[in-house]
């Protein structure tokens, strides 16, 4: 069985020169050449460095067989030990850490194909010789992490994120009653919440991310007029811990007069004991309940008999061309509907682009909806201007 990573393993022999494997795999070491791809000084090239000698220090001062012109960087930062057993880092008391994957190395810690080390603020990316196919394409996309890397202090600190809001509408008279909190950033590398959370899981710092976009959209969500709901989205990995109960105790603490909808993304609805307790807290709280993307995973009905939600939000996959269903389908849409309603639930098409899919959802029942033909993400100064209905 394989040590787990980062584990203790047995003496190793440091080898001198990395080799190759040969095909009797008699006489020649087992250790196969590696290399490191990234930035030795912050607005420099992108540049690949082979492990070549041993030992392969890492630090600012020249002498080091990487040197990494970059002020978070040690003088001699970390060293990288080929042996039998592959490739291994080891940190050397740096003043600012060496991280593997977003976790600081405390000892000796063996590398694998793709694993990304970061030296104070530097980061690069380790790659089996052999395994590198294209460079150019790696080469950039390490550029982008490196950059992605060394903005997402800023991005939580000043705080960079800029909130954007989509409409929530009610269907009957198409007035806008709420807005989705949705996220962008100012700094390169993190215009997307897919760019940001990327960066985040590698940290593990989503939770972290998480609430500060919720923050950040009712501080700047206030804007929008008293009394408008503002949607704000959770990550899944939130519900595993007590820190989302606690978040949404400071978050009302901080903004006690916000109108806030919490969503929970249907697949993160793994369990109803723990939906029960959400569904507790946010009733104590005031806060409303949305169940998000429902129908795009396995849909799930005991969890929402269980434990109701106030909205239930239809996933864009089943509003898609529903003025364009067949009868049965219509009939299967109006069901769905119908039993949320029967539950106290008020249904929400995610997803509607046209007057026509605005028109079918609401003769199948639907309450509220959102999508662009009401109006794409934007800015909040976007919709400070007084409500006018959309007519479908």
């Amino acid at each position: 069985m394989e040590s787990p990573r980062g584990s203790h393993e047995a003496p190793f022999q440091v080898l001198g020169t990395p080799s190759v494997k040969g095909e009797s795999g008699r006489g020649r070491s087992r250790a196969e050449p590696w290399q490191l791809s990234g930035r030795s000084q912050p607005d420099g090239p992108l540049q690949t460095i082979v492990v070549s000698q041993q030992p392969f220090t890492i630090g600012r001062h020249p002498e080091n067989e990487l040197c990494v012109d970059n002020p978070t960087v040690s003088r001699r930062h970390a060293e990288l030990v080929l042996a039998e057993a592959g490739l291994f880092v080891r940190d050397l008391e740096s003043t600012n850490g060496t991280f593997l994957n977003g976790r600081r190395v405390r000892d000796r810690e063996r590398l694998q194909d793709g694993d990304r080390l970061q030296f104070g603020a530097a980061l690069f990316t380790v790659r089996a010789w052999g395994r590198a196919q294209n460079m150019a394409t790696l080469s950039e996309d390490v550029g982008s992490l490196v950059l992605a890397y060394t903005q997402f202090d800023k991005l939580l600190s000043e705080p960079a994120v800029v909130p954007y809001f989509q409409p929530i509408v009610r269907l009957a008279d198409a007035r806008r009653v709420g807005y989705e909190v949705l996220a962008r950033s100012r700094l390169a590398g993190l215009d997307t919440p897919a760019q940001m959370f990327r960066v985040a899981a590698e940290l593990g710092l989503e939770g972290e991310l998480s609430r500060l976009l919720r923050r950040e959209g009712l501080r700047i969500g206030r804007t929008l007029g008293p009394g408008t709901e503002l949607y704000l989205n959770t990550h899944p990995s939130e519900l595993r811990g007590p820190k989302l109960l606690d978040g949404l105790g400071e978050l009302r603490g901080e903004f006690p007069d916000a109108a806030i909808v919490l969503e929970v993304h249907e697949e993160a609805a793994t369990s109803s004991r723990l939906l029960a307790t959400l569904r507790r807290r946010c009733d104590e709280l005031e806060i409303r309940l949305a169940y998000d993307d429902f129908g795009a995973g396995q849909s799930r009905l005991l969890e929402l008999v269980e434990v109701p939600p106030q909205v239930i939000k239809f996933d864009m996959h089943l509003i898609r061309g529903i003025h364009t269903f067949s009868t049965e389908r219509r009939q299967m849409m109006t069901s769905l509907v119908q039993i949320a309603q029967n539950l106290g639930v008020a249904p929400l098409a995610e997803g509607v682009e046209t007057a026509e899919e605005a028109a079918a959802c609401r003769e199948v029942g639907f309450e509220l909806a959102q999508g662009f033909f009401f109006g794409r993400p934007a800015p909040a100064n976007t919709w400070s201007a007084p409500d006018q209905a959309i007519a479908p």
